[in-house]
């Protein structure tokens, strides 16, 4: 959409077509003559509203009737934790339609609690004679969101109807949650924490798995120094990137649409889940899923993992984050965490760390080493031979100094693991996968 642009041109409720059909995100900044507001979106959704007389739907309602100004659109604006926007745009603008009188908006505004029930039985009344139209169906959860009725705007306004290519039949069946009852609202949006801050949870094991099990470090092999041998190293650590979405609450994400928009995007990075004591991380590259990992110490992978991912998602107790790194950084993750070890059970003091790295680059390996040491994990990844990224599980952001990480190697009890690449793995069938019973 326009970032910036004359109210005359493009009203407020065309402007909120405009937001949900394209799924937008971030600040909508209205001004007409001395009169102001802020309207904050996720996804597409309004959640927030707020002006100079109070906050809420009853500024939206105001903001409706103004016929000149102009709007500015921010969509890198670091949004609020506030919800105060319960009712859908259609709803919104229904509402506006039938207050004739402007002093019942400003009645609203000066209340610290607006009440809009009217809204919904409005909407509900009109909605009876089946002539309302249904706005676009989000990644917002069916649950959470969906409308038994929508008011009919058609004289003014309709519902967003973008134009997007003919999906599989098999996704239309893609659903994580059941029917919305006779009295959900029409929009519940997520909550979402700007100042959230994903934390190391305390490993626990996959569901698939036998509960219980505790961290196992790698231990020394009984055969010869250095020989391969299958050692679970845990949940492993992953390098930080751009954080698109951060802390959004998975009761209000459709997964499956998720998966689509992020498809449509052509996203490369991972999606992050948070769920108490669990975690889970989906890899995507253009768009598609090349890898999973969901457990505890000893996570599961692959399809098996994106199950266990997906019945996370369905408890809606987790918190989402979407985040962008290159290609060569998912590349490299998915080997770190799916890689067959070449070395394991090494005892660091026993290593020259620096002599270990150096044989690895005239190996020209694609591969990672891995230094578990007393309090945390080190990881260096590695392309070629070459550093790609250097972290610990405290300081995640990539590096291409390894100080970090030999440090680590430098501790009396820690243990390195070297891993390389299984090149016969292969992307996740995500719509195969969604289109099976949870």
């Amino acid at each position: 959409m326009q970032t910036q642009g004359s109210l005359q041109e493009s009203d407020l409720a065309s402007l909120l077509q405009t937001m949900q059909s394209e799924r937008a995100t971030g600040t909508l900044s209205l001004e007409a003559g001395a009169e102001s507001c802020s309207l904050f979106f996720l996804f597409g959704h309004l959640f927030h509203a707020t002006g100079p007389e109070g906050d809420g739907e009853a500024v939206v309602l105001r903001a409706l009737s103004w016929t000149g100004g102009n709007y500015h659109f921010d969509p890198r604006a670091k949004l609020p934790a506030e919800e105060t926007i319960k009712s859908s745009p259609v709803e919104l603008i229904a509402a506006a339609e039938d207050a004739d009188q402007p002093a019942a908006v400003t009645a609203g505004i000066a209340s610290a609690t607006p009440s809009f029930h009217t809204i919904e039985g409005q909407a509900s009344g009109v909605g009876d004679g089946g002539g309302g139209s249904t706005p676009e169906p989000s990644i917002w959860n069916p649950v959470a969101s969906a409308s038994d009725q929508s008011p009919d705007t058609s004289a003014a306004w309709t519902a967003p109807q973008p134009e997007q290519a003919p999906e599989p039949a098999t996704i239309d069946s893609w659903s994580t949650g059941k029917p919305a009852p006779e009295t959900a609202p029409a929009y519940a949006p997520a909550e979402f924490s700007p100042t959230y801050a994903p934390v190391t949870p305390a490993p626990v094991a996959a569901p698939s798995r036998q509960s219980g099990t505790e961290r196992t470090r790698p231990a020394a092999s009984g055969g010869p120094a250095g020989a391969a041998r299958t050692s679970s190293m845990g949940s492993l650590p992953i390098p930080s990137g751009h954080v698109q979405y951060e802390g959004l609450k998975s009761a209000f994400v459709d997964f499956p649409r998720l998966l689509r928009t992020l498809r449509g995007d052509r996203h490369t990075g991972f999606i992050r889940l948070s769920s108490g004591a669990a975690t889970g991380v989906l890899l995507f590259r253009d768009g598609e899923v090349v890898d999973a990992e969901a457990g505890g110490d000893d996570p599961s992978h692959g399809e098996e993992a994106f199950g266990i991912f997906r019945r996370q998602m369905d408890t809606g107790e987790g918190l989402l984050d979407v985040v962008d790194v290159d290609v060569d950084t998912v590349t490299s993750v998915a080997r770190l965490l799916t890689g067959p070890p070449l070395f394991t059970g090494l005892l660091a003091r026993f290593v020259n760390f620096p002599a270990l790295l150096e044989y690895l680059a005239e190996e020209k390996l694609d591969g990672s080493v891995i230094v578990a040491g007393d309090d945390q994990t080190g990881v260096i990844l590695l392309k070629q031979g070459g550093v790609l990224a250097a972290y610990t599980a405290q300081s995640p952001a990539p590096q291409t100094n390894t100080e970090a990480v030999a440090a680590l190697a430098s501790e009396r009890s820690a243990h390195i693991e070297v891993r390389g690449d299984d090149t016969s793995r292969e992307a996740i069938d995500a719509e195969a996968l969604l289109s099976r019973p949870s």
